[in-house]
């Protein structure tokens, strides 16, 4: 069953349920209980800050580490260098510390390899480092530099890691010009902060990307686009359906 979660004060016209499909208002659905991690979950027109609470409240017991990702599909008309890659954690975590950029990647590497989004079996993850190289004296060089140290380490064997800007992870071009030997691009782009991850969320949708959005760090199928969004959520549906 996919249960879209509205909020009636926002969405007063509501789609007619049907054998696949159930409209609930967030309140009516957390007095709501049969659900099991076979559903797919779908925010609908409804504030962030009301679903994750939702969320948290009704299948979070588990105090499970909750982020983002957000998986953009370059359009027809893009140049053929650019490629699909998915953006963490631009919607969930605010301002993350160090160790809470390890469990951001880490949801995003287990997202990849659960719903196979991202085919391939060794993503590259790249954390942004607007310096593009170890800088003591830039705190975000400083921190993109540990968390590859810190991130190989764990997770080495299933991913391969790098930090530099936002247009070597997606150009070769710009890699061959800057001297990156990375073979091709990022798969995951893990940003410093929410305001950076918006912008660039906010940026590639402008300008004609499509953009899917998944709550990722429960053993639950969750869709989460924002308000302005919503007619990716099919979209979205159909990239998780068949993931169990």
């Amino acid at each position: 069953m996919i249960f879209h979660i509205y909020d009636k004060t926002k969405l007063t016209v509501v789609p007619a349920a049907d054998a696949e499909n159930q409209w609930f208002d967030f309140n009516d659905f957390y007095k709501f209980d049969d659900v099991t991690n076979d559903d797919i979950i779908v925010k609908e027109l409804i504030n962030s800050d009301d679903f994750l609470r939702l969320i948290l409240q009704k299948f979070n017991s588990g105090k499970r580490f909750l982020s983002h990702c957000f998986y953009f599909e370059k359009p027809d008309a893009a140049p053929k260098h650019l490629s699909n890659f998915i953006v963490t954690d631009a919607a969930l975590n605010q301002f993350p510390d160090l160790q809470t950029r390890v469990k951001i990647t880490k949801n995003a590497l287990n997202f990849c390899q659960n719903t196979k989004i991202i085919d391939t079996p060794r993503p590259i993850i790249t954390f942004l480092n607007h310096s593009g190289h170890f800088n003591i004296k830039n705190p975000t060089a400083c921190a993109s530099h540990l968390l590859v140290t810190e991130c190989s380490r764990l997770f080495g064997n299933a991913a391969d890691f790098s930090d530099f800007q936002l247009d070597c992870c997606l150009s070769q071009d710009a890699r061959d010009i800057k001297k990156i030997a990375q073979s091709r691009n990022s798969d995951i782009i893990v940003v410093n902060d929410i305001n950076e991850g918006n912008s660039i969320v906010k940026s590639f949708l402008l300008n004609g990307w499509t953009g899917y959005g998944f709550l990722c760090g429960l053993d639950m199928r969750i869709v989460m686009n924002s308000r302005a969004n919503l007619h990716a959520n099919s979209g979205a549906i159909e990239k998780i359906k068949n993931i169990k």
